[in-house]
């Protein structure tokens, strides 16, 4: 009985201080939305001639130095394909940020998603690094009640693409932390790995290359969510 006591305490300490132990777990109230079942996707970075905006991280070509893929690009080729899945899922209500190559700023991102009332918000981005070994699949949280979309988010990533899961992070963002709604920032790959032109290229027997993957994920990840915590 002491240990039962000890263990039923350990618990509840965990989920108090770790936000990650209580991920499935609804331990904050969320919000109610304006339109149930409903995806505002925001396709990071932005703008063709990186004038006004930014393209984010970029894949270079260490033989030509030519610039191959631009983030920019790729967040909003997924989010092409993971609206097409939604659409293709029963979703009716699926939004984007930004539908072609423009600068956007971030209270424009989340001011149009809460504007729309959307559910919640999915921000997709592709991180980058210095060193060209590292890839791992990572999500993005600020306020308490994005915590389990996060979390859910980098689980289904990760397993579509085939990466470790680093979990999920802490970060200041104002998409995330003026939103109404749950968000998350997704940074499936990193576009700075050596093996990415392959992942881009190269579709496997399915007819799937990286960005295909990665939708899925998504797509299985928001119906997840939709179906276990809200």
């Amino acid at each position: 009985m002491k240990k039962l006591i000890l263990v039923l305490m350990f618990i509840l300490f965990a989920s108090m201080i770790s936000p990650v132990y209580a991920a499935y777990n609804k331990p904050w109230p969320l919000p109610v939305p304006t339109v149930p079942n409903s995806v505002c996707i925001d396709p990071g970075h932005g703008d063709e001639d990186n004038i006004d905006g930014d393209n984010g991280t970029s894949y270079i070509d260490p033989a030509t130095g030519e610039i191959l893929y631009q983030e920019d690009d790729i967040n909003l080729d997924v989010a092409r394909i993971l609206q097409t899945k939604l659409g293709k899922a029963g979703y009716s209500n699926v939004w984007l940020t930004r539908d072609d190559d423009y600068a956007m700023t971030n209270r424009e991102r989340y001011e149009k998603c809460n504007g729309l009332g959307a559910a919640i918000l999915v921000s997709i981005h592709h991180n980058g690094s210095s060193d060209p070994s590292v890839n791992y699949t990572l999500s993005l949280y600020k306020k308490d009640v994005d915590i389990p979309l996060a979390r859910i988010v980098s689980e289904y990533v990760s397993t579509a693409l085939g990466l470790h899961d680093e979990g999920i992070s802490l970060f200041t963002s104002g998409v995330l932390l003026k939103s109404d709604m749950p968000a998350t920032i997704s940074e499936a790959f990193f576009l700075t790995n050596e093996n990415v032109v392959s992942m881009i290229e190269v579709k496997d027997e399915f007819g799937e290359n990286a960005l295909d993957k990665e939708a899925r994920g998504l797509l299985n990840a928001i119906n997840n969510y939709f179906s276990t915590i809200q």
